[in-house]
């Protein structure tokens, strides 16, 4: 008898760990799935914010940011909350907002490029420059900004969208 319960417990263990391991595998599906839903939603009402993590200036090597920055859509408002580091052809002295500012959108475009990525383009007047955003993001938050002006030279920026709970 205590043989076949020797036997059977190496079996009867194996068997709970992986109906555990099945229950956390579908856990982790689902709450994927709903960050992507709530990552959807929010690209279609147009009302997000993408917290920035990491800088990529054209000719300059990548930086992290230690401080919180951030760009924010709230339907026709755009909240850009950037740093900026490159080359400025025409700005008046001192720097100017460069990506610093709030203001109406031009123009937008949204696009879903395939089932788990949508990209975005922006357009937005500062008063200062015509500021192109072109924001890459697939369905777990994470995004990629690139900023077009006319004149500065491109910047790029990586971090992730927030999810909001509803």
């Amino acid at each position: 008898m205590k043989r076949i319960i020797l036997y059977l417990l190496p079996l009867v263990m194996l068997c709970a760990a992986c109906a555990t391991s099945e229950e956390a595998r579908q856990r982790k599906l689902a709450q994927k799935m709903l960050v992507a839903n709530r990552v959807k939603q929010q690209i279609n009402d147009m009302h997000f914010r993408i917290n920035v993590d990491m800088m990529h200036p054209t000719g300059y090597p990548a930086r992290h940011l230690t401080s919180t920055y951030y760009l924010e859509v709230k339907g026709d408002t755009i909240i850009s909350y950037l740093p900026y580091m490159g080359r400025a052809y025409n700005v008046p002295y001192g720097g100017g907002k460069a990506l610093n500012f709030e203001g109406k959108l031009l123009g937008s475009d949204v696009r879903q490029e395939r089932a788990d990525r949508y990209l975005l383009t922006l357009e937005v007047d500062n008063e200062e420059d015509i500021l192109r955003y072109i924001i890459d993001t697939f369905d777990n938050g994470s995004s990629t900004i690139y900023v077009y002006a006319r004149e500065r030279e491109s910047i790029s920026f990586t971090g992730r969208m927030e999810v909001n709970e509803k």
